[in-house]
């Protein structure tokens, strides 16, 4: 049976934390393969967009869609629907890209129970981190991370929880995706965005400011690791961590910037979807905030749910997020 968290029955959110990631791809069936053996997800979802997702997406409406949505198993949210636009105009976002270059969605986060055997397992596929697996202390949270970047540029951080015990997670392999990054090319001015257009709550922030010399989990040289300031915000429509959003900024680094590279048809973590109770009341909210839409509140189709009211707003660093009501 296909679960799913866009139901708001006896909830008092307006907005609930990103229900699907997005990932443009070039070779569909590839990664169909990689993510049921590597990473133990499945296939919920098999044929083509409807033509109402071109208007959404504000491109010409004769490009077909193909799109496949996995999920792991008994999971009801943070799903990833692979796309493949039938078209030649399209460059990676984050092409070439470090810590340091800003713009588009960095990553997506999953857990893993044994991070040097997954990573050996995404190696043999191809895939290679910024570092090898870095163990560390993150607030309260002892994990071992690795940054993972794999076609179309696209990364994957895989993550081992050491203390506190896990909770809130089932997997045989790699877990759904509970949280996603982008760096920012002003780390202040995005929080704002996030906190007063959208009204996100913080659930974990630190300064960065105390860092120390030595190997990192971001790729950062190690011995400028110190002087290198690192912000970092994790947030969500209820200041949880399971569909947040992380924002970081390396103030010290600057290179390259890819916002305006960040939207359809291009290859790489196109965007996240987030259920909303209300999409007419949320987004006249965004714009009272101050806020722009992409584009406007529409009725589309998005299978399996169905029916759906959806609209979409671009980020300061050019992050394409959808907000998607369910009808049926």
């Amino acid at each position: 049976m296909f679960k799913h968290n866009l139901n708001f029955n006896n909830s008092e959110s307006l907005v609930k934390g990103f229900q699907e990631v997005i990932f443009s791809v070039y070779n569909i069936k590839k990664w169909v393969t990689f993510l049921e053996d590597v990473c133990g997800w499945k296939v919920m979802y098999d044929k083509k967009a409807d033509k109402s997702l071109n208007n959404l997406w504000l491109i010409d409406d004769t490009i077909p869609i193909e799109e496949v949505l996995l999920t792991v198993p008994e999971e009801n949210d943070g799903f990833l629907r692979l796309v493949k636009f039938h078209t030649k105009t399209q460059q990676q976002i984050r092409s070439g890209t470090r810590i340091w270059d800003s713009g588009g969605i960095f990553d997506v986060n999953t857990r893993v129970k044994d991070i040097k055997t997954m990573y050996r397992n995404f190696q043999n596929e191809g895939w290679n981190g910024y570092t090898d697996p870095h163990r560390f202390v993150f607030g309260k949270f002892d994990v071992s991370e690795v940054l993972l970047k794999g076609p179309e540029g696209i990364t994957i951080a895989a993550m081992q929880r050491f203390n506190p015990p896990l909770e809130g997670f089932e997997f045989e392999k790699t877990s759904r995706f509970f949280n996603s990054t982008t760096i920012c090319k002003n780390y202040e001015k995005t929080l704002a965005f996030f906190k007063e257009v959208l009204e996100f709550k913080v659930y974990f922030e630190t300064p960065g400011d105390k860092r120390e010399n030595g190997m990192n989990v971001v790729g950062i040289p190690p011995n400028i690791n110190a002087n290198v300031t690192v912000p970092v915000c994790i947030i969500h429509p209820e200041g949880k961590n399971f569909g947040s959003i992380e924002l970081m900024e390396a103030k010290e680094l600057k290179g390259k910037d890819c916002s305006h590279l960040a939207h359809p048809p291009n290859l790489g973590i196109l965007m996240l979807r987030f259920p909303v109770s209300d999409a007419e009341i949320y987004a006249q909210k965004i714009i009272k905030n101050g806020g722009e839409l992409n584009s406007p509140v529409q009725l589309i189709e998005i299978q399996p749910y169905g029916k759906i009211k959806a609209f979409s707003i671009r980020t300061p660093d050019g992050v394409w997020l959808e907000f998607m009501q369910l009808l049926t």
